[in-house]
């Protein structure tokens, strides 16, 4: 069965939902329900959620911004949209960004049911597509000719590119890049007022974002100390990449940057009636950090909300008055995840970027902060869950359950435990996923990782890598420092410790569970690992 959230603010409609429609009949599971579409992003970590049905107009973040951040996400989630009769403009903008389909309120049952039907067919179709196509990706990946846009795309997302040559890769495709300070702009064109919704009907918003290129183009030429990269990031969305051409002090080209985005959008305001916001990220001094300047306009752009838009906002402008609160940071904590699961030690610059950013916005409440910290741990810990479940069976993280954030002292110590958290975790992916630069040997890992359970050989491994076994020795020895069966033991054998510990399994159950065929071989093993027979050990433990 596919999974199902509602996003929905009238109780009425939402208990009608949950109890007038037979879910299980239409193939699906109503999994969660959210109030609004921050508390939907928070969930849809949390649950796998095949499709949304929402309500698009809604407090603190409308059914269009929840799709767009759904779409961040690289989810391929179905968003379905409730609206009423004044609200269609936006479900049709909601359509061209993406959502699969609407329906009308007051709802009809039976045009909701075709409506679920239809989807999943789709859903359906999509799981086959997505087989045929993964299996043609891993045949092309590493032939695979990266276009200029893609090489920004991932260089603003903090995708692997970034851990390749960059020199290399802007010879290559003859991007305007150095290695020097960095700082992203986000242009967000026309945030559905009416004007824009004009746009859109008459067929010109394309028209609109050429020119506005155009504008930006113009502008830059006044400041012929910047170069300029800009990329279309989604639909009226412009991500622009800023840096010094020559030598400048970091201050001076933060304000010459902010500058010239207030050019901009003045520009834009005087030659279009259409409403424009413009995010700004904080400075860094590598383009290795330009991820995380990109993260810093997207939360940047989430102050429309408390400020309002049509205007410049800029993220430093947080560290220096904090009376205005962060809203949480959904975007970072998503690339937060997946940069540990890559064991990036980047990943700690980045919580403690997150964490500093979050402590600014809140005035260093302490109650606030904690919260905020107890969720990223929370969060991250579901996400690397549902994506990456090996990792309970290795290291225990129950120790971070167990503490109350709320009540330690100081926002330095809460600041410590987030760090302590991260690099945990971190270091756990950097133990049993060594050599992640080889794919080769990141796929053998990761079947190692996902079929604990399994008696695992060289035979085995070879043949589903397609490789001979004195050649897959061999790189693995080279790569990990580990010959490969030994690798498997040290798997096999930290789960064996967290059965054991856990206390409820015998010997014997372990050996099973394990993929051993005989009790007295696994016990053996475990000996010469730890030093103890299960039996000591578990007793030591419990003593």
């Amino acid at each position: 069965m596919f999974g199902i959230m509602l996003v929905e603010n009238d109780l009425i409609t939402c208990e009608w939902l949950k109890n007038q429609v037979e879910w299980e009949k239409y193939g699906f599971e109503l999994v969660c329900i959210a109030s609004n579409g921050i508390d939907a992003l928070q969930k849809f970590n949390q649950y796998k959620i095949d499709v949304v049905i929402s309500e698009i107009c809604m407090p603190k973040m409308d059914g269009i911004e929840l799709l767009n951040t759904i779409k961040e996400y690289g989810k391929t989630s179905i968003v379905i949209y409730l609206s009423n009769s004044e609200d269609f403009p936006y479900a049709k903008q909601g359509l061209l960004l993406g959502a699969y389909d609407y329906v009308k309120k007051p709802i009809e049952k039976k045009l909701l049911v075709e409506v679920l039907i239809k989807a999943h067919d789709s859903l359906l179709k999509m799981n086959i597509e997505q087989e045929k196509s993964q299996k043609l990706k891993e045949k092309l990946e590493l032939n695979f000719a990266i276009s200029r846009e893609k090489v920004l795309y991932d260089l603003l997302r903090g995708k692997d590119v970034v851990y390749y040559e960059l020199h290399g890769i802007i010879d290559e495709y003859n991007i305007n890049l150095s290695k020097n300070m960095v700082l992203v702009g986000i242009i967000e064109i026309g945030n559905f007022d009416d004007a824009s919704k004009e746009w859109i009907k008459s067929g010109k918003f394309e028209e609109l974002i050429k020119k506005i290129r155009l504008i930006i183009s113009c502008v830059l030429n006044e400041y012929n100390v910047l170069s300029c990269n800009n990329i279309d990031m989604d639909i009226g969305v412009i991500s622009v990449i800023l840096q010094p051409i020559n030598t400048m002090e970091k201050k001076e080209f933060e304000e010459v940057s902010v500058d010239f985005f207030e050019k901009v959008l003045n520009e834009i305001k005087q030659s279009f009636n259409v409403r424009v916001t413009i995010g700004i990220g904080n400075v860094f001094l590598s383009l290795s950090d330009i991820s995380l300047s990109y993260m810093g306009a997207k939360s940047a752009l989430r102050h429309k909300y408390v400020l309002g838009g049509n205007r410049v906002i800029s993220i430093s402008q947080f560290d220096k008055n904090s009376r205005q609160s962060l809203l949480y940071p959904v975007e970072r904590e998503k690339l937060l995840a997946e940069q540990i699961m890559t064991g990036d030690d980047k990943a700690i610059k980045l919580a403690e970027n997150i964490f500093d950013d979050i402590a600014a916005g809140t005035q260093d409440n302490l109650k606030r902060i904690a919260f905020a910290a107890s969720q990223l741990i929370f969060n991250i810990s579901h996400f690397i869950d549902i994506h990456y479940g090996f990792i309970n069976k290795l290291y225990d993280f129950s120790v971070f359950d167990n503490i109350n954030i709320s009540e330690f002292s100081s926002v330095q110590e809460i600041k410590e435990y987030f760090i302590k958290f991260v690099t945990s975790v971190l270091n756990v992916i950097k133990e049993y996923k060594p050599a992640q630069s080889n794919n080769l040997i990141k796929k053998a890992c990761e079947y190692v990782l996902s079929h604990i359970e399994q008696e695992i050989t060289l035979m085995s491994i070879s043949e589903h890598l397609s490789i001979s076994k004195n050649y897959f020795c061999s790189l693995f020895k080279q790569e990990t420092g580990y010959n490969f069966l030994e690798y498997v033991t040290k798997i096999k054998m930290e789960w064996a410790k967290m059965l054991i510990k856990e206390g409820s399994y015998k010997t014997y159950e372990v050996c099973e569970m394990l993929g051993y065929r005989e009790a007295s071989y696994f016990s053996r093993l475990f000996r010469k690992y730890t030093g103890q027979s299960p039996a000591e050990y578990k007793k030591n433990f419990h003593n």
